[in-house]
C-alpha cells in the first residue's frame, strides 16, 4: 500500500548520536531520512540481512508496543507483558540499558529478526537485523557483540 503523501513524517530523534564498532564483514550502506545507518550483514551461501539503524523521540509506545509491532510484522500474534519480559535479554553496556528480542516468523524459509534497543537522550534506538534465519543464526554472536559496542558519541558531563 503506498504511504498517504498528506500525512505527517515521521519524527526522527535530533539530540546525541550513538556510535558503535560493526564487525568487519558487515558492509555499511548510506543513511536515509528514517535511518541514521544500514548494513548489509552477509551470511551463509550468499545469503544476506539487513541491519536498520533508527532514532524516534521518547519511548516510541514502549518495549511491549515495540516488540508487538515487530511481531506483527513477522506475521506473529501479540506477546503479553509476561511473555515480554521472559524473551528479552536485558543488559549494561557503555553506560546504556539495552535489551535484545529474537523474533522468529512462520513458514518453511521463515524470517527471523534481532532487535536492540535502548533510550538515549530522550529517544529510543533500535538496531534491526531482518533476514533469512539462516543468516541471523550465523550473524546473532556478531550481532550482540556489536550491541555491547554501543555507546554516547560524546562521554557524559559528571
Amino acid at each position: 500500500m503506498p504511504l498517504d503523501p498528506s500525512a505527517p513524517a515521521l519524527a526522527t530523534a535530533g539530540g546525541a548520536a550513538l556510535v558503535w564498532t560493526a564487525p568487519d564483514a558487515w558492509t555499511a550502506r548510506p543513511g536515509s531520512a528514517m535511518r541514521k545507518g544500514a548494513y548489509t550483514v552477509p551470511g551463509p551461501d550468499g545469503a544476506t540481512a539487513d541491519l536498520a539503524i533508527t532514532a524516534f523521540p521518547g519511548d516510541v509506545g514502549g518495549d511491549l508496543a515495540n516488540v508487538n509491532r515487530w511481531r506483527g510484522q513477522l506475521g506473529l500474534p501479540p506477546a503479553t507483558a509476561a511473555e515480554l519480559e521472559t524473551s528479552l535479554e536485558r543488559f549494561s553496556a557503555n553506560g546504556l540499558e539495552l535489551a535484545v528480542v529474537d523474533l522468529v516468523g512462520e513458514g518453511d524459509a521463515p524470517t527471523r529478526m534481532l532487535c536492540a534497543f535502548t533510550a538515549h537522550d530522550g529517544s529510543t534506538w533500535f538496531f534491526k537485523l531482518t533476514g533469512p534465519a539462516p543468516v541471523i543464526i550465523a550473524q546473532k554472536p556478531a550481532f550482540l557483540a556489536f550491541a555491547r559496542t554501543l555507546r554516547p558519541s560524546t562521554p557524559a558531563t559528571p
